[in-house]
């Protein structure tokens, strides 16, 4: 599968969903500024797949990425940050939410469906090396994103997530031109996926 991309293409792409969201700030910026149109244009390129959200936050990653309807998005936080159980955003009907750690459910038969992976977690590297290493072992096949790989703004981090980025062997792209402007990253794992930059 080849996904064309482009600045254009994502600046031009029409985002949905926006009434579900806990925060709407951020979420219509520009390609390069903000991810969210990068990864709501993504899932149009698969369907009848499961996403997989790791760090909801207030859920605007899992908005984005659940753009298509025909693909369900699982989001895992190990905190509640939402903390309004009537929100709107829970009855996006493609989209199911887990206070858990993510690393409890990862196994063959959870994953098999899987083919769009979002990371954006703590971002001292530890936990997304875990979770990276665990989706190796179960021969995972499609695509990592990786939030705040190249420029975070906490000294610490950036290195963190720099090293972590660097020390990554599997093929992948540097996509920050695209999303968000802290970095973002494609792992392809066990795939034919690619891009084709315009």
């Amino acid at each position: 599968m080849i996904i064309p991309i482009s600045n254009e293409i994502l600046d031009n792409f029409t985002l949905k969903n926006e009434e579900y969201l806990v925060n709407k700030k951020y979420y219509n910026d520009k390609s390069g500024q903000q991810e969210y149109r990068l990864y709501s244009y993504l899932t149009l390129f698969f369907n009848n797949i499961d996403i997989l959200d790791i760090g909801t936050l207030t859920g605007r990653s899992a908005i984005s990425l659940s753009h298509n309807p025909n693909n369900n998005v699982i989001s895992y936080d190990i905190k509640n940050h939402i903390k309004n159980n009537n929100h709107k955003i829970y009855s996006k009907e493609n989209i199911k939410f887990n206070i858990k750690n993510v690393l409890d459910d990862l196994n063959e038969d959870f994953i098999k469906n899987i083919k769009i992976i979002m990371i954006d977690i703590d971002h001292y590297e530890i936990i997304e090396k875990l979770i990276i290493n665990k989706l190796k072992e179960l021969n995972y096949s499609g695509i990592i994103l990786l939030d705040d790989i190249t420029n975070h703004p906490d000294s610490i981090i950036n290195e963190c997530m720099n090293r972590l980025w660097n020390n990554i062997d599997e093929k992948k792209y540097d996509l920050t031109k695209y999303g968000h402007f802290s970095g973002t990253g494609v792992i392809i794992m066990n795939s034919d996926i690619d891009f084709k930059f315009l």
